[in-house]
């Protein structure tokens, strides 16, 4: 019987994950590892419970999924997001890209484009910023150019949530101008774009009742459903413990009842 039990159970258990797995859709894919972080955060700071796995589709990716139901907020949130974010090309992957003989001049211009991806990467990783984008102009030292040098510039576009920027503008030109050699500090144009915090709604909180994830609407449903399933179960087994017991009875009572007619045939 326990064998037989066992069996059920796992079989349940498998019904149960291939529902939940039905239940879930797939809302970015193709994704690098910090890209699928970002929107994983993104989706869990606005009440949505999401999940990064392989992306079985490409090789080294990875993808996120949501509940069915939570699939269009997911693609609302992402949108306010702008996730995921575009991946930025740096130095070692620009380098060696085009013609089989590049010119000084496309190879210069893969450099620069390196660095500024580098520099996206950096900060897309501090703690707050949801997007940044790098513009550097470095013009190509030559030999044949007469007159004054261009000086190298550079614009920032950073987006952060809140109204309080994650990290100051100062520190920001420093870093782009400790980056790119020759560009100075004080050429360094920086726009911070403050994005509001999405808080979800009082109907969208996540509560965590056991195992389960679930709004908070919904968590005092579940406990009472889950308090009357077990008192429901103790009902049922107690039943059965009492029909067990009176069935041995049943059982008892002949034996009990011949036991004194065959005293009287042996007196």
């Amino acid at each position: 019987m326990g064998g037989r039990f066992r069996v059920r159970a796992s079989s349940l258990a498998a019904v149960v994950a291939l529902a939940l797995t039905a239940c879930t859709v797939p809302v970015a894919s193709g994704l690098d590892e910090s890209q699928a972080n970002q929107v994983v955060v993104a989706l869990d700071q606005a009440g949505i419970v999401a999940e990064k796995e392989v992306d079985p589709g490409s090789e080294g990716r990875y993808r996120v999924k949501v509940r069915k139901d939570d699939a269009s907020r997911a693609f609302a949130a992402m949108r306010e997001e702008d996730l995921p974010s575009p991946p930025s090309t740096g130095v070692l992957e620009t380098l060696g890209k085009g013609s089989l003989v590049p010119s000084q001049l496309a190879e210069h211009a893969h450099y620069v484009a390196g660095i500024a991806g580098e520099l996206e990467r950096t900060l897309r990783g501090i703690d707050g910023v949801q997007g940044a984008r790098v513009h550097l102009s470095m013009p190509l030292e030559s030999g044949f150019h007469d007159g004054p040098r261009e000086r190298p510039t550079a614009s920032v576009l950073l987006k952060h949530r809140g109204a309080t920027p994650p990290i100051d503008a100062e520190k920001i030109r420093h870093l782009v101008a400790g980056a790119a050699p020759g560009l100075d500090a004080a050429d360094v144009a920086v726009v911070l774009l403050p994005r509001p915090i999405t808080t979800p709604s009082p109907e969208r909180e996540l509560a965590q009742v056991g195992p389960i994830t679930v709004t908070r609407r919904s968590a005092g449903l579940l406990r009472l459903g889950l308090a009357l399933t077990v008192l429901v179960h103790i009902a049922l087994a107690t039943a059965v413990l009492l029909m067990w017991k009176r069935l041995r009875n049943l059982r008892a009572e002949p034996s009990a009842a011949e036991a004194p007619a065959e005293t009287k045939r042996a007196a």
